[in-house]
């Protein structure tokens, strides 16, 4: 998925595609009485020194839909906003990832709901009044909320030095870009789910749950992503109900919409969760590692006259991630050129995600070239050849989960003594709960140690936080 501006957008979608998918955001901004239009001379000093930009970026979904998204430029709020104030937490994939074993293995009911215009049905009340935000709309959308609302906006709307129509507005609602947003729909969320009696887990808390029926009625939050589990299929539909009642506002032609996932197979923040083999969850990024691949082509036929090509003697069943010589480096060998360097960075980038989020196995080679990005010569580049022409002959392959009766959570952690260019070792640890690795680690020591009894101590060490944390979230949700 890459965001265009709304110019971008035409050129690639067509002004049609581009024009509808525009109009139903800004259409549900209106509806939800988002923009109080002002008048230059109503602002504060304050205010006038602190106008935003706004933009509007629009992209094709994995499912194929247009979205639009109207973005607020909120830079100029980091003088008075700190970073506290401007982050949210959001669901760790470990946590994801655990209780969606757990729901495997206990055979529950699983939905998955996004909450439409998140942030945009979040209202900034008189304890927010510190952070006012007043943004400045341009061009085409402009026009668009004039034709939706003349009386509203029509008066409001100037002409600027380049003869660009502009409008003021006021934002009474959070808005993607403006600082406290995330933090603010966090906060509001998280009390209408205490209301209703929910318990948020200390390890994690965007994991939350309820006793219902006896049972854990479990919610994952990942900002507006939601994942609901529990042994009745009932309960699930009255959460969902709940959460229509809260943040569902339908706008004719059907935009606003509640997006609502029942049954086997979920896509939860880019992962594909299928439950239908029983006690068992196989998760899949397929989508994910075809545009890493097509990344990695794209870079090559750029700079192809000057790779060299590597003849390989490897049969497809030999061949893995990470080649032989993975922690090889030769200071002597040729350095990527900076254009060349931005394209390795980014390759890497996407496959930590996939990494974390689907593929195990590509573990220790992405952990090894995510430190060559500063400096990625041609040989750091054959060695991501090598596992993109893995990710490619072995495309299909699951990600297997499952938990066994005993409920145990076994880590096993290794060194590699030794084995980095400047003597260090590598830790490689991992949890499963009876089929499949849950959480893996592969990372350098940060320390040189004299014996491989050295080593697996600062192995341990490496992997005990999680360790520690995983034991004790499972024991909240009941479970370990």
């Amino acid at each position: 998925m890459v965001q265009l501006s709304m110019k971008a957008a035409e050129r690639e979608f067509g002004l049609v595609r581009t024009t509808k998918a525009c109009k139903i955001e800004v259409e549900q901004i209106h509806m939800r009485n988002i923009f109080v239009p002002k008048h230059w001379d109503e602002l504060t000093p304050k205010m006038k020194g602190s106008v935003l930009e706004s933009f509007i970026f629009v992209e094709q979904k994995k499912s194929g839909v247009d979205k639009a998204r109207l973005v607020i430029n909120g830079a100029q709020q980091r003088d008075h906003v700190t970073k506290e104030e401007e982050s949210s937490i959001m669901a760790y994939t470990e946590s994801v990832i655990l209780t969606s074993i757990v729901d495997a293995k206990e055979g529950w009911d699983v939905a998955t709901v996004d909450i439409p215009n998140a942030f945009a049905q979040t209202v900034i009340t008189d304890t927010h009044k510190d952070y006012p935000v007043i943004a400045r709309i341009r061009g085409r959308l402009v026009e668009m909320l004039v034709d939706i609302a003349p009386d509203v906006y029509g008066l409001y709307v100037s002409n600027n030095k380049k003869g660009e129509k502009a409008l003021l507005v006021q934002c009474m609602n959070a808005l993607y870009g403006t600082m406290v947003v995330s933090l603010l729909f966090y906060k509001n969320f998280v009390a209408s789910l205490k209301k209703e009696g929910f318990v948020l887990n200390p390890y994690n808390a965007c994991v939350v749950n309820k006793t219902v029926d006896g049972k854990v009625l479990t919610v994952c939050f990942h900002v507006d992503d939601n994942k609901i589990s529990h042994v009745s299929s009932k309960v699930v539909d009255l959460t969902i109900e709940w959460l229509r009642e809260e943040y569902e506002v339908i706008f004719h032609g059907g935009s606003g919409a509640m997006k609502v996932c029942c049954g086997k197979v979920h896509v939860y923040v880019g992962m594909t969760l299928d439950f239908s083999t029983k006690g068992e969850v196989n998760i899949t990024m397929l989508k994910h590692l075809d545009d890493a691949v097509e990344m990695f082509k794209n870079a090559q036929a750029e700079f192809s006259e000057w790779f060299i090509k590597v003849k390989r003697k490897r049969s497809k069943s030999q061949l893995t991630a990470a080649p032989k010589d993975l922690f090889v480096v030769d200071e002597e060998c040729k350095k990527l050129l900076k254009k060349q360097q931005e394209a390795f960075h980014c390759v890497v980038a996407k496959l930590i995600y996939l990494w974390k989020h689907g593929r195990l196995d590509i573990g220790t080679a992405v952990s090894f070239l995510t430190k060559r990005v500063r400096e990625s010569d041609l040989d750091d580049w054959q060695k991501l050849d090598h596992m993109i022409i893995h990710l490619k002959v072995d495309r299909l392959r699951k990600w297997v989960l499952a938990a066994d009766d005993s409920k145990d959570l076994m880590w096993y952690v290794d060194c590699a003594f030794g084995v980095h260019s400047d003597y260090r070792s590598h830790t490689g640890g991992g949890l499963t709960m009876g089929k499949g690795f849950a959480i893996t680690i592969s990372t350098a020591h940060k320390l040189n140690t004299r014996s491989s009894a050295e080593g697996e101590i600062a192995s341990v060490d490496n992997c005990l936080s999680l360790i520690l944390w995983s034991r004790e979230f499972m024991i909240v949700q009941g479970y370990g």
